[in-house]
């Protein structure tokens, strides 16, 4: 039986590396995962010790991260009014990799902890797409 999140619709799930000859692999995110409904927008983010990101709330957009490598502290805030997990708010330290859904309307952002750390970020959505997307600081808790 799958975990349950404090977040309604929240999935993560962790994952192993493929470790084959002068290859290691990360299968990440497949059409059989069901996670995204159309294809908007990719990036890969290197992030370096101590930075904090912005929380990100999409209006629209469905967005999976994946932490490749690192340290992560990842902060889920639920800004839906509509949802049963109304102003929750959901903290996860990611040591090993790692695939998270974050639907549109709850809010996310991440902190990096001991040493780099590589995230590939995939959005139904294109950035800049929805004029009620939003940024705010975390709180010094997160």
């Amino acid at each position: 039986m799958p975990e349950t999140y404090p977040i309604h619709d929240l999935y993560i799930r962790m994952f192993s590396p493929v470790t084959e000859p002068n290859i290691i692999r990360w299968p990440a995110l497949s059409d059989h995962d069901h996670l995204l409904r159309r294809f908007g927008q990719a990036e890969v983010i290197r992030v370096l010790p101590g930075h904090k990101s912005m929380l990100r709330v999409r209006e629209v957009a469905d967005e999976v991260w994946i932490l490749i490598e690192g340290e992560i502290e990842f902060t889920w805030h639920d800004r839906r009014r509509d949802s049963p997990s109304y102003d929750q708010v959901h903290r996860l330290k990611g040591i090993q990799p790692t695939l998270m859904l974050v639907p549109f309307g709850v809010a996310f952002g991440y902190r990096a902890l001991n040493g780099p750390a590589t995230l590939l970020r995939l959005a139904t959505h294109a950035d800049g797409e929805h004029a009620l997307d939003q940024e705010f600081p975390q709180e010094n808790g997160a």
